[in-house]
């Protein structure tokens, strides 16, 4: 046991959204609750505070095009308790940044002497850069649980040996950036805590159907595995999980289904996985056991899965048991752009699995991206075809990004060699294209900005077009369904989205 009770406070920051983006989500905050639960199974005082979820109609204008969604950064500073010891900041997409850091500053004003500690993708992705330009004490990368929780527990015995931590990343006596080494990663998965939801405003999102997935009722969030067994060179998963899969056992999930049914009344999970469906024995058992066990709910992949273990009798099971959306991420349909990303799938084995999902009566969402390096018109003509073949096989939706240099990802540290990219608010806020097609920033020394725009709005057009044309009735159920206020599908999940932005501005 810890030598006392640490007070802690675990900051979710608002959401930057850009103006024009489609796609945005309020997702709670399964990751930063995983580690509240973690810390406080050790023993400590931790409070939480959701800058999304605790204001879901509010926002603010902070230039650029872009909105704050949630509390703004001082009313997050402001709702940390006084007698706080320990913060920790969840600094997730890149893109975010310059705000995540601009909160940072706020909290290190008002607490002096508070340990200020950092963690997510972005921490993770670029450790040094991150300690060097923030007011942060440690970044915690990669998996957190264990490494938040052993700095916690040093706090509490008065001696933070920060040479042997593993796992993070501190400033020397210098103000050097040190990184030690990466702590390895957990491998009994049900052996974690549960995350803290009873101390997050989880009802906010429970009552208004918000998660990661079409709202099909009250959600509740679901990590069945973590990490990614492939590597594909635009990805940050590496660098975060590492390139090794773990699974948990079915049998525990399934009990943390039933007691989210029983404690939220949650009807429909969300599942978080990077990649759900990696071995087909494993969902298979699943699907049975829910079956087994007589349960009734929905749940979504919507993250992006692979399509190898998606057969017509995984299909069929996933359906049966409820699954009821998933999205497939084949990022391209040229094979010579599939090889250079190293995304080890094939174009057909794509189309039989998207048939066998629809066939059995699921909505498919697939992810395209254009504008890798070294991409040719070409190539791009490949995936034009492709993306028919998608809309043809039964995919009610898709989402055509632009490729954009992660960081943490293989492709980022090689453009970032070759053409010299300085990690600056520029760069950060020219992320955004992923998301917001009216930016579109090309890496592509085949095409210009404009170009890749263009590019990225006919494969939107043809796609649909195309699914469309093979089932005319789509376009007028999906609108019937948002003006009856429900989802099926992405697309109508994107025009709910559209329409509350636009209540959202005509209230302000």
């Amino acid at each position: 046991m810890t030598d006392r009770a640490v007070k802690v406070c675990l900051i979710r920051p608002s959401i930057v959204v850009p103006a024009n983006n489609q796609t945005s989500m309020f997702t709670p905050p399964l990751g930063l609750a995983y580690v509240a639960g973690t810390v406080r199974a050790g023993g400590h005082d931790v409070s939480f505070i959701d800058g999304v979820g605790e204001a879901l109609d509010s926002r603010h204008e902070i230039g650029n095009e872009c909105y704050l969604y949630g509390l703004s950064l001082d009313d997050i500073v402001k709702k940390i308790p006084a007698n706080v010891e320990v913060i920790g900041v969840a600094c997730g997409f890149s893109f975010e940044w310059p705000t995540c850091r601009d909160l940072i500053a706020g909290i290190r004003k008002r607490f002096p002497e508070a340990l200020l500690i950092g963690g997510g993708e972005h921490v993770t992705a670029v450790p040094v850069q991150s300690m060097e330009e923030s007011e942060l004490d440690l970044g915690v990368l990669g998996e957190g649980e264990e490494t938040a929780l052993e700095i916690v527990n040093a706090f509490a015995a008065g001696n933070i040996d920060k040479t042997s931590i593993e796992g993070i990343v501190y400033k020397d006596t210098n103000g050097k950036a040190v990184s030690n080494t990466r702590r390895a990663r957990k491998r009994d998965l049900d052996s974690i805590p549960v995350p803290a939801w009873d101390i997050t405003p989880i009802e906010n999102y429970l009552e208004r159907g918000f998660g990661f997935g079409v709202d099909r009722g009250r959600s509740m969030p679901l990590m069945a595995s973590r990490g990614c067994p492939y590597q594909c060179t635009f990805c940050s998963n590496p660098s975060m999980w590492t390139t090794r899969w773990i699974p948990r056992n079915p049998d525990l999930l399934l009990d943390e289904i039933e007691a989210y049914q029983e404690k939220y009344k949650a009807v429909n999970f969300d599942f978080y996985d990077l990649t759900a469906i990696v071995k087909k024995d494993w969902i298979v058992d699943f699907c049975h056991k829910i079956e087994e066990r007589g349960l009734t709910f929905t749940w979504q992949l919507p993250s992006g899965t692979r399509s190898e273990a998606i057969d017509d009798e995984v299909a069929g099971l996933l359906f049966k048991s409820g699954c009821r959306n998933l999205s497939y991420s084949p990022e391209s349909g040229s094979p010579s752009v599939l090889a250079r990303i190293k995304k080890k799938i094939t174009t057909d084995s794509v189309i039989e699995s998207i048939s066998s999902s629809f066939s059995q009566g699921m909505n498919v969402k697939c992810n395209i991206i254009f504008g890798f390096p070294g991409e040719t018109l070409k190539e791009v003509f490949e995936s034009y075809r492709f993306i028919m073949r998608m809309g043809i096989a039964g995919a009610y939706d898709i989402s055509v990004w632009a490729f954009s240099p992660y960081p943490g990802s293989e492709l980022f540290e090689q453009i970032r060699e070759e053409k010299g990219i300085v990690l600056d608010d520029k760069y950060y806020d020219s992320l955004r294209s992923y998301a917001d097609a009216s930016r579109t920033v090309s890496y592509s020394e085949n095409f210009s900005d404009k170009k890749l725009k263009a590019l990225r709005w006919f494969g939107v057009a043809l796609f649909y077009s195309s699914a469309w044309l093979r089932r005319p009735l789509r376009p007028f159920r999906m609108v019937l369904n948002v003006m009856r206020g429900t989802q099926e599908s992405r697309s109508e999940m994107a025009l709910a989205n559209m329409l509350r932005r636009k209540t959202l501005s005509e209230d302000a």
